[in-house]
């Protein structure tokens, strides 16, 4: 940053935090979300997957793109994220979709933060 100029405050407002216009979000405590795990959240109307793995919390959209499954209700498969109701596969960083189950499209993934003990997600 050039001398004389100030960085944008952080503003907060309840459960969210808006730095630099962008918004995050509470979303759970950390400690609910056990490693290697998936979970279901729903964040301003609408539904987001959080999975932990390695000890780093990820976030993608959490409505399959093939029939609508709940993708927080699936599980890790092979480092793939796997839809509960017709298999799926959705990489849970990136959000993109595995060949091999080209019967669904990428989904949109959102960058996450942990504070305080509690997982934000940026929507």
């Amino acid at each position: 940053m050039q001398a004389g100029t100030r960085a944008p405050a952080v503003k907060r407002y309840n459960e969210k935090q808006i730095i630099y216009g962008m918004h995050f979000v509470k979303a759970l405590k950390s400690s609910d979300l056990p490693e290697g795990q998936v979970r279901k959240v729903k964040l301003e109307g609408r539904e987001f997957a959080l999975v932990r793995k390695d000890g780093l919390f990820y976030c993608i959209d959490g409505v399959c793109t093939h029939e609508g499954g709940p993708l927080g209700e699936g599980v890790l498969v092979d480092g793939w994220l796997e839809c509960p109701w017709h298999q799926g596969h959705f990489d849970y960083k990136t959000g993109n979709t595995d060949p091999e189950t080209d019967w669904v499209t990428p989904v949109k993934a959102y960058r996450t933060r942990t504070e305080d003990g509690y997982v934000y997600v940026e929507i």
